[in-house]
């Protein structure tokens, strides 16, 4: 039916511009960087030898100095940034900085003057506090250009994927319209109570499919994936059996809008249609660690084997929609014996 498909959210990211200065990571980046920028800045000072380690511990401390504190005062505001407009956190952004800068300059100006270690024309050149401010600008404008850029690369590769996965979700087989409809048809007649309850149950997957929610929780594709199996009942009757292991801890849990019942489908199309005797298909949700486990299983028979080659499209839209939504933190495994089918998706878990 819908998706013979699969999402990171995404995972969970901040909505500013700027990054998460908060992050040690963040803070390692930033020290390498800016001490690379200290040793241009004394290389750019012609002087000595010893003039030359002399400028450049100088420039390592004070602009070492600097760009902490810059980044502990962005992270201390980050909340107020990055609820405000993108022009506001780039223009406040800048004015902290740049106020910063001020103010260790003048502090090193004073702390020279009080210290007596000489003049800061001699460290730093003519006119040591114009110099930094300019310098101060100048790199503050090119690392808040740069942020910007990325943040658009970011909102653009989010909606091109957005895109993709409502494109892989609205995906309808064809065959399973068709069954489903003559299904129905066939039951107005003698059982209009079920015909009428396999309408609504169509109307809920047509939902899902075309809505432009991503996301919803276990318990919902559960329910979505219960209207499915219902539907199939009625066409396939007493050879479909499900085997349902849920762990009610993870009920409320995140995951991608028709992520499972796609699986279901598949173990019906290729386990259990193809088989006379039908059979059995283990649907199971549990956790692990932080990760959700959603595993799907469906026996195998000489005459559904050969049907496995049709799943090969499926799964490539299931494992798109997984890399789409979670990168590499989500999982899609296939394993397969001679009685048994089985596919496997691993779900970070942010929230429940």
């Amino acid at each position: 039916m819908l998706a013979d498909t699969m999402i990171p959210a995404a995972d969970a990211q901040h909505p500013g511009v700027l990054p998460n200065f908060c992050d040690v990571r963040i803070i390692f980046m930033l020290v390498l960087i800016v001490e690379l920028i200290a040793i241009v800045l004394a290389m750019s000072i012609p002087s000595t030898t010893l003039a030359f380690w002399d400028n450049l511990a100088f420039a390592s401390m004070l602009l070492q100095w600097i760009a902490l504190v810059d980044a502990a005062v962005l992270c201390a505001v980050r909340g107020l940034l990055w609820r405000s407009s993108t022009t506001i956190e780039m223009l406040a952004a800048f004015c902290v900085m740049m106020l910063v800068s001020l103010l260790f300059g003048i502090s090193t100006l004073q702390l020279i003057k009080w210290a007596q270690l000489g003049t800061p024309d001699n460290l730093m050149g003519e006119h040591f506090l114009l110099r930094l401010m300019v310098i101060s600008a100048v790199i503050y404008a090119i690392v808040l250009r740069f942020f910007y850029i990325q943040h658009q690369w970011k909102l653009n590769l989010h909606e091109q994927s957005r895109a993709q996965i409502q494109a892989l979700q609205a995906r309808i087989r064809p065959h399973f319209l068709f069954n489903s409809m003559n299904t129905i048809a066939s039951l107005i007649a003698y059982k209009p109570d079920a015909a009428e309850k396999a309408v609504e149950d169509l109307s809920d997957l047509f939902r899902a499919s075309l809505n432009d929610q991503n996301f919803h929780t276990l318990e919902d594709e559960i329910a979505l994936t219960r209207s499915y199996l219902d539907i199939e009942k009625l066409r396939i009757g007493d050879r479909l059996r499900i085997e349902w292991s849920i762990d009610e801890n993870v009920i409320n849990a995140e995951i991608p809008t028709l992520s499972l019942q796609p699986l279901a489908e598949n173990a019906i199309y290729h386990g259990i249609e193809p088989s006379p005797d039908g059979g059995v298909i283990a649907i199971s949700a549990r956790r692990s660690d932080n990760r959700l486990i959603l595993a799907v299983c469906n026996p195998v028979s000489d005459v559904s084997r050969h049907h496995h080659i049709g799943n090969q499209m499926a799964q490539q839209n299931i494992r798109r929609r997984l890399q789409l939504a979670y990168g590499k933190k989500g999982g899609f495994y296939i394993n397969e014996t001679k009685q048994l089918y089985s596919i496997t998706m691993e779900i970070p878990l942010i929230s429940l």
